[in-house]
């Protein structure tokens, strides 16, 4: 019996101990839980609605509207106050009629007090008015405010109505009406990219980049050295330009030298043009300033179907920061000259696999602004439409 008392005993621990083991394992699945649970709600309190006052949000949501309207190229004077309107002055010593008033410079209160506020902003043609939209939808949301639009089926203009969310009867607090005009126009321009260097990138990192379907040409790898890189930029069919050196004897990389008797430079020009008769362009790199030579090139070039173009085509950016800010500075070099009148640019860019997938993923700040984007080959068809003369060269970055 006492045998068997102990048996009993022993299998009422072992109950006991696995009983236990199973509680602490459930209470540590529960904290674990209820951690991850917290998280989540302090991850949504990070996005929770700015309460604000009726007066902080009549300053803070105009400012907003400009701040969008600038992402999309709208400049300032393009946006008016539509709750303003002019008063009128009656002229000195001579009573008028109200329909014989001249307008005066002062600026009567809000037409309707009822409004927050009022604007009228003027668009180009080429503007989209949903991104626009959308955008200012996307900005009222952290102020728990929202927005509807209507559209002039005619003119295409879009009317805004922006109400607080809490309100049931959507009751307009402010309007924003985009007003198409075909009198002005953005400070943006036409950029082709050309990729140098690509020989550099890893085979199967190049191969991806060069089948993306973003538009950009590149520099077709040395012909000798580098034929693996070369065949991957023709096989998928990338639109390419071939870089071509003037040099001397003294230059062993220079493809034409000053030397050559006329005979057999004009036979590598011919020969050029039928190897590589996909190419979009020949440019012609002269760094000893062998212009006799250049011009000759030109000429000769122009007799078959690839044509050749000086260096100076093309604006040269090097940067020696890395992949983010590399391609931040080079977004602010494309604004600042078309700021400054620059229609229609060709860069010459250094940008390996990163550059690029971070350039995919913010070039749409360019793109809404008015820029696009074009290869080679489109961008030179748009340049003999409408010539503009050609651009000195530079190096920035």
């Amino acid at each position: 019996m006492g045998l068997d008392f102990l048996n009993r005993r022993k299998n009422k621990l072992i109950i006991a101990g696995i009983l236990s083991v199973v509680l602490i394992i459930l209470v540590i699945f529960y904290r674990r839980n209820e951690v991850k649970d917290k998280a989540v709600i302090k991850e949504f309190s990070t996005n929770e609605v700015k309460v604000l006052s009726p007066d902080e949000l009549k300053k803070i949501l105009p400012a907003k509207i400009d701040s969008i309207a600038s992402l999309f190229g709208i400049r300032k004077e393009w946006i008016s106050d539509a709750n303003k309107v002019e008063v009128v002055k009656p002229v000195k010593g001579k009573t008028e009629k109200k329909s014989e008033l001249k307008p005066d410079k002062k600026i009567k209160p809000p037409v309707n007090d009822a409004l927050w506020f009022a604007k009228n902003i003027q668009i180009p043609k080429d503007v989209s008015t949903a991104e626009v939209n959308l955008e200012i939808k996307n900005s009222l949301f952290e102020y728990d405010f929202d927005c509807k639009a209507n559209e002039d089926p005619k003119s295409g203009n879009l009317m805004i109505n922006i109400f607080n969310k809490k309100d049931s009867s959507s009751k307009t607090l402010a309007y924003v009406n985009l007003e198409f005009s075909d009198k002005i126009k953005r400070d943006a321009a036409e950029v082709c990219l050309i990729l140098n260097n690509v020989e550099n990138i890893p085979l199967p990192q190049l191969e991806k980049m060069l089948l993306l379907p973003d538009k950009f040409s590149v520099v077709l790898p040395d012909m000798v050295s580098r034929i693996d890189a070369q065949t991957v930029v023709m096989d998928t069919k990338r639109d390419y330009v071939l870089f071509l050196d003037i040099g001397t004897e003294d230059d062993l990389l220079s493809e034409f030298k000053k030397e050559m008797a006329p005979k057999e430079w004009r036979s590598k020009v011919r020969s050029t043009c039928y190897e590589y008769d996909k190419a979009s362009a020949v440019i012609i790199l002269n760094p000893k300033k062998i212009h006799p030579m250049e011009t000759d090139l030109l000429m000769e070039f122009s007799k078959y179907n690839l044509k050749a173009y000086k260096d100076t085509i093309l604006i040269k950016y090097t940067s020696d920061e890395k992949s983010e800010k590399k391609v931040n500075v080079f977004f602010n070099d494309v604004i600042t000259r078309s700021q400054k009148g620059a229609k229609s640019m060709i860069y010459l860019v250094d940008f390996n696999n990163e550059d690029i997938n971070y350039f995919r993923n913010e070039n749409y700040k360019l793109k809404r602004k008015g820029f696009k984007f074009y290869n080679f080959t489109e961008l030179m068809k748009k340049r003999a439409k409408n010539p503009e003369p050609e651009v000195k060269p530079e190096i920035t970055g």
